[in-house]
């Protein structure tokens, strides 16, 4: 494959909106780069699928309609899909850029995990699977390559529906066998569950299984089934119980060692009926399952801050001292807070502004005031303030509140290091908390603050004309007693 030419293609059918970068990786007949979004700022994920080298062209049609229809997924832990298009033979889907390594990647430096990241990795993938089996989509290749983790320890699930897209497509080219692309066609042999490995028609219990085999591999350090061949694992796959996981890691609780083998048992009909069921069998198990964040050990954490301090450093021009709190509150706030990505005054640029009618958030005849968006995991969420609304803008919906029915609130979450997290809250329902924001930084919090408290600001600002009238008192009828009015001593 000729990624220099395929960048370029891929380039011309971006247009202007996006700038190619570097390439991410590759397999089978795809390839993923990573690509500047120019109008909102911000660093995106293109898969891209070039017709030419993909082995049948119903391959591409196939690899189109799928990731259309998974583009309606809009849940934390499903990795987001911003566009999907395509400019003659080129095909590609436009996602969020997970800065983090993949499960596969975390696997090869640290062998296996503790008992408590492995539960919350496999509840955080039990809960983004129980969501798209809600909207009939089976993922169909749950393994460790297609489970993210962003900066924070939040996992996120990436690659619903492309080995559907692939299988049907390989259907349609008798020459080929269903082993042929390996990963890539019907999945990976290591994480099929034994209904995929014969062939069978699949539903969600199928990824409840390759989820159990993805937990075990995390606790023991290597998958259930290993062997010379392809045939030789989908064989084990159908037949052999796995080695019981206390045998090979005896520090799992029981209780989670029950819930592994139910989810790996080979008769679909005695494995938990849902992904949800697992989400709270994990729970049940060992409560802090129930946590987003996978531990980062205090070493790698204190490791990673003398390193973005020793940049910050370089970029402020050698300081060489802080001897007071308030000096060192200074450098904390810009070495180790990232500017926002959109922190947009009016008049909004044309780009955002235009964007914004698209989407009806922003409504004719309304003005907006400054749009807000955080530097960190929660990119794909805009925050709209306008002279008559507060509007959420997330890559599929647009949620509009009346300005004077809604309140926001600053939180504090230290799960996973020191963050705050807006949430805005109906003044006149009580059932309305819509957190805006999860991972604010210390100085995203304080420039948003400041943003918030100059529009309440103009609102307890009225004109004379918009002045509440006053209504005149009823006089007392006749014969009715007057108030009385009691005198306070002094």
């Amino acid at each position: 494959m000729d990624l220099g030419a395929l960048q370029q293609r891929l380039q011309q059918a971006l247009g202007q909106e996006f700038t190619v970068g570097p390439l991410l990786g590759e397999g089978g007949f795809a390839s993923v780069f990573r690509a500047r979004d120019n109008v909102l700022n911000r660093d995106v994920a293109v898969k891209v699928l070039d017709v030419e080298l993909a082995p049948s062209p119903v391959v591409a049609e196939r690899f189109l309609r799928e990731a259309q229809t998974v583009a309606r997924l809009e849940h934390p832990h499903i990795v987001p899909i911003y566009k999907v298009g395509r400019q003659e033979e080129i095909f590609y889907i436009i996602m969020r850029c997970i800065d983090g390594p993949s499960l596969r990647q975390l696997l090869e430096t640290q062998k296996k995990l503790s008992v408590g990241d492995a539960a919350r990795i496999a509840r955080q993938v039990a809960d983004a699977l129980a969501y798209a089996h809600s909207h009939d989509i089976v993922h169909r290749d749950i393994k460790p390559d297609n489970i993210l983790l962003d900066r924070s320890g939040h996992v996120l699930v990436t690659d619903f529906g492309i080995a559907k897209a692939a299988q049907a497509a390989q259907a349609k080219t008798p020459s080929s066998t269903q082993l042929t692309s390996e990963g890539m066609i019907v999945g990976t042999p290591e994480y099929m569950s034994p209904e995929q490995a014969s062939g069978d028609k699949l539903d969600g219990r199928s990824d409840v299984y390759s989820l159990g085999v993805v937990l075990y591999h995390v606790l023991a350090g290597s998958p259930p089934f290993e062997g010379p061949s392809s045939a030789a694992i989908l064989a084990q796959q159908l037949t052999e119980p796995p080695e019981p996981i206390r045998r090979r890691r005896p520090d799992v609780p029981e209780e989670m060692a029950v819930v592994l083998e139910r989810m790996m048992e080979k008769n679909r009909a005695k494995r938990f009926q849902t992904a949800a069921e697992v989400s709270r069998a994990l729970v049940g198990a060992l409560p802090t399952a129930a946590r987003d964040q996978v531990h980062v050990p205090l070493r790698r954490r204190l490791r990673l801050m003398f390193y973005r301090s020793l940049v910050g450093l370089s970029v402020a021009g050698c300081l060489l001292f802080i001897a007071f709190a308030g000096g060192a509150a200074a450098v904390a706030y810009y070495v180790f807070s990232k500017p926002p990505r959109i922190a947009a005054r009016a008049p909004l640029p044309d780009s955002v502004a235009r964007m914004l009618r698209a989407r009806r958030a922003l409504l004719p005849g309304d003005v907006a005031l400054s749009a807000y968006q955080p530097a960190g995991p929660e990119d794909s969420t805009l925050l709209l303030l306008t002279r008559r609304r507060t509007v959420v803008v997330t890559p599929h919906q647009v949620r509009s509140y009346a300005r004077d029915s809604v309140r926001t609130k600053m939180g504090l979450d230290v799960h996973g290091g020191l963050a705050f997290r807006l949430v805005i809250y109906g003044t006149h329902s009580k059932e309305l908390a819509d957190t805006v924001f999860r991972n604010l930084s210390f100085r995203d919090m304080v420039q948003l603050d400041k943003q918030l408290n100059r529009r309440d600001a103009a609102d307890s600002v009225r004109p004379a004309s918009a002045a509440p009238r006053r209504v005149p008192a009823k006089k007392p009828r006749k014969g009715s007693p007057r108030p009385r009015v009691r005198h306070r001593p002094g």
